[in-house]
């Protein structure tokens, strides 16, 4: 394949210029960024099955009588359930922390803080274009992006933003620190901030996995590359 017959900069492709590109792949992802994002989508799912069973009062639920029966039945009684909660919580928050210690220098502050978080003039171009496009008001064509783009990088934005509110709720909550008052109020902040992260991890799943143009994204967190 000779790489010099594709262009690096956007123009117009021929057939073949756009057949070598197809053929071409380049790596997105460190091998320790695919690890962490699917022991993470798998955290997230466990603690979301036993966190909506957990979430019952006289006044207010998450969850029908069937999905509580059901998840219940699965770890016997509700002290087990909580106690399964609490430990793959702080199991996450550990892995999380050795991944920002050991991984600082050697992947996440090049990926994760300048190319998957890092806004740029572009960016907020790309957010403008892209939005009037979705409402019919435009017919521009998008900015150039990186290896991500704005979109992705705003709900990564959310997540890191998130993420250390439920980690130190949890542990307010999970540790019963600093007495009734301040669990109170860690609760209200555990449960919106989960909710913020699940509201675009709808999105995030369904651009991912169904939604065409993002396919090669999605394989290429089992990969580590992209055409």
């Amino acid at each position: 394949m000779r790489t010099s017959t594709i262009p690096m900069h956007p123009v117009p492709l021929t057939a073949e210029q756009a057949d070598l590109m197809l053929q071409r792949q380049i790596k997105k992802h460190h091998i320790a960024i695919i690890l962490l994002h699917w022991f993470n989508a798998i955290v997230w799912m466990l603690e979301l099955v036993t966190g909506l069973a957990l979430i019952t009062s006289p006044h207010f639920r998450m969850a029908p009588d069937w999905y509580l029966v059901l998840v219940q039945d699965v770890f016997g009684t509700r002290a087990s359930m909580l106690r399964f909660h609490l430990a793959l919580g702080f199991a996450w928050i550990g892995v999380y922390l050795v991944y920002g210690v050991f991984g600082y220098r050697t992947y996440l502050a090049r990926e994760v803080l300048r190319n998957e978080i890092g806004l740029d003039r572009l960016d907020m171009r790309w957010l403008v274009v892209r939005t009037l496009r979705i409402i019919g008001k435009s017919r521009e064509a998008l900015p150039p992006q990186g290896i991500y783009n704005a979109g992705q990088k705003l709900f990564a934005l959310l997540v890191y933003a998130m993420v250390p509110v439920v980690m130190v709720s949890g542990v307010i909550m999970g540790l019963r620190l600093f007495g009734p008052g301040v669990i109170g109020w860690a609760v209200v902040a555990h449960f919106v901030a989960v909710a913020s992260v699940v509201s675009g991890l709808l999105i995030h799943v369904y651009m991912g996995a169904v939604f065409p143009e993002e396919k090669p994204a999605f394989f290429s967190m089992i990969t580590g590359t992209v055409n």
